[in-house]
């Protein structure tokens, strides 16, 4: 994909997360949950499994508006779909792995959606190779935007729009992990001092909050053991911030896989702590 259609393809995908954000927060309060069959994960608890089971007709309708929108820039018959729903544009694209991969999660955080909070985001990014060349997440409940381009990472909120820098560590010792990731390397981490944040729907803490944090500098590291790729877009973000890493838990740089989920990645500025490294190597 050439820099100028690069350059398209973003433009076009802010309009539309943001039309379809729009229709969104419209529709939130006015939804039953419809629910969705899912395979059940080693170490889900009941509300991790509410979380992925959770489904509304806005998920659909929203995945539509952006399937559309991609169709109009790129030939969805070379293009590989990683999506949430199956939906009917969804059957325009290639049913075969092919260089390039667009990711879209209509609602992530359905469940939040439902209970009427702000955290949920509609997400869209493009993989070429194992490379990532765009991200978007927008916070319809926020009107908030990141989307992500080769020479960095944009954030904007009402009328302006800002290029992230590499923050300032306000909390050096602060780690977010899913709830996948192993007991054993939680309690390893916390007896050297670091304290643990998992997530959970009682501390309120999703994990697109967690990696708002860590781009904010609040969080050192976001910890994730297999998470979708659509699910952690914000953190495909951290990487293209100056100083900022996508890696796996050995400490190796992501090559982005065609679609599905990553198998263990963690995001962060800076350097990763060895502490942190020896507590995932030995795992």
């Amino acid at each position: 994909m050439t820099e100028s259609d690069l350059t398209k393809f973003i433009d076009s995908m802010k309009e539309s997360v943001m039309e379809a954000g729009k229709i969104a927060f419209e529709c939130q309060g006015k939804v039953e949950n419809k629910g969705k069959n899912i395979d059940q994960l080693a170490n889900d608890d009941m509300y991790v499994t509410q979380r992925r089971s959770a489904h509304t007709i806005v998920d659909e309708k929203v995945q539509e508006i952006l399937l559309r929108a991609a169709i109009e820039i790129i030939d969805p018959k070379t293009i590989h779909l990683d999506a949430e729903e199956e939906t009917p544009l969804a059957n325009y694209f290639s049913q075969k792995p092919e260089e390039t991969t667009l990711v879209i999660d209509p609602i992530d955080g359905t469940l939040e959606y439902i209970y009427g909070g702000d955290s949920y985001s509609i997400c869209v990014g493009l993989i070429e190779n194992g490379a990532l060349l765009a991200a978007l997440v927008y916070f319809p409940a926020r009107q908030e935007l990141f989307f992500a381009k080769e020479n960095g990472v944009y954030h904007k909120e009402d009328h302006t729009t800002q290029l992230l820098s590499t923050p300032t560590l306000k909390n050096e010792n602060v780690i977010f992990v899913n709830n996948r990731v192993e007991k054993k390397i939680v309690d390893d981490l916390c007896q050297k001092g670091i304290q643990v944040i998992n997530d959970s729907r009682e501390r309120g803490l999703t994990w697109p909050n967690a990696l708002i944090k860590c781009l904010k500098g609040d969080i050192r590291i976001c910890l994730f053991h297999t998470p979708q790729i659509r699910d952690v877009l914000l953190g495909a973000m951290i990487s293209k911030v100056p100083r900022g890493y996508a890696c796996d838990w050995l400490g190796n740089k992501i090559t982005w896989p065609n679609g599905g989920r990553i198998p263990r990645v963690l995001f962060g500025f800076e350097n990763i702590p060895e502490e942190v490294l020896s507590s995932l190597c030995s795992s």
